[in-house]
């Protein structure tokens, strides 16, 4: 009975967890729990969520204290995504479900044992008036003699809750003796239950997609009933997303962090700067150059009152004095002449 590491980030592990092993220590519980394999390697590790004792798969550890806050905050806010699979008894007719039932705790440590094992601290009932809202959303991947093979997503995370859920539409989870099966599953595990896929929000930033592997004793009972697991292989393969290749060209360029393509920068004028208030820079305008301010010329916007724009190789020559002055657009014979405004020497 070893827990076997899936995945780690800078504030999380995920483990494997076995069946028959609690997460965390309690009342009568068996040592070590997942809880002490993660601490003996990350001593600052915290629980996050649980899974039961006979459960198998996917079981996230904190490994600091900001990793708690952060991922219980996630599972709070149900921004994670978890999948399990379980064998229950029958075969549905139906091929999707969705199990809106209101579930009600029932803490009495006086509750009859079953099959001679110890009485469990806690179950749930179905009760629509006092209960607590839980949605589980379920999907048959296979079926076979007798079985069925079934995809389950909580929507919410309350205790044993895709147990009694598939208990009360009437199949129960194989091996399931607290919530009405007849039959039992494997010598290796009690329940068929396994936490094949969870998605979550990490910490350090991104999104981390973990699944877990399907227990070889899985194999042997589906075998024997009839019932294939090759869509558990399709279900895990399409849970991550897919990543798209890069695009033809530099493939070595990493896209600018500052790029934006949303509807409203690809709606902008394609001139900012004709757009710009009166008296504000003109930044994209004149890419590489400081922006100036004032009202434009009188010959068509090509430079500020006063300035004069240097003729290019491309551009037509103006018209020039016998000095070889540019002849201004105003008269006169070269510079512009006259007082200055400000009471300068005349000329520039």
């Amino acid at each position: 009975m070893n827990a076997i590491e899936l995945a780690r980030g800078a504030h999380w592990v995920v483990y494997a967890k076995p069946a028959g092993m609690t997460v965390v220590s309690g009342r009568g519980v068996v040592r070590p729990t997942l809880l002490d394999v993660a601490i003996e390697r990350f001593p600052q590790a915290r629980p996050v969520h649980r899974l039961d004792k006979p459960t198998t798969g996917c079981c996230i550890i904190a490994t600091s204290l900001f990793g708690q806050q952060s991922l219980s905050e996630a599972f709070r806010r149900r921004l994670t995504d978890k999948r399990y699979c379980a064998i229950v008894e029958g075969v549905p007719t139906w091929k999707t479900l969705n199990i809106d039932a209101r579930l009600a705790r029932v803490d009495d440590p006086d509750l009859p044992r079953i099959g001679g094992k110890k009485a469990p601290l806690a179950i749930q009932t179905i009760d629509e008036e006092k209960g607590i809202r839980a949605l589980t959303r379920v999907k048959v991947l296979a079926r076979g003699n007798g079985y069925a093979l079934v995809e389950c997503r909580p929507e919410t995370g309350r205790m044993h809750q895709i147990r009694c859920h598939l208990a009360h539409v009437g199949f129960p989870i194989v091996g399931d003796s607290l919530y009405g099966a007849t039959g039992s599953f494997t010598e290796e595990q009690d329940l068929a239950l396994h936490a094949i896929c969870l998605s979550f929000p990490q910490p350090e930033g991104g999104r981390a997609f973990v699944t877990a592997p399907t227990p070889n004793h899985w194999w042997t009972f589906a075998a024997t009933n009839g019932v294939g697991l090759g869509e558990l292989d399709v279900l895990r393969a399409g849970f991550a997303p897919k990543i798209s290749p890069p695009p033809k060209g530099n493939q070595n360029q990493k896209p600018s962090p500052s790029t934006s393509t949303s509807s409203k920068s690809k709606a902008g004028s394609p001139h900012p700067a004709r757009g710009a208030p009166r008296g504000s820079p003109a930044g994209s305008a004149s890419r590489g150059k400081p922006a100036t301010t004032g009202k434009a010329s009188v010959d068509g916007g090509r430079g500020r009152r006063g300035s004069a724009t240097p003729p290019t190789s491309k551009s037509p020559k103006s018209p020039t004095s016998p000095a070889g002055q540019p002849r201004s657009k105003r008269g006169g014979g070269g510079a512009r002449s006259g007082p200055s405004r400000r009471g300068g020497p005349p000329g520039r």
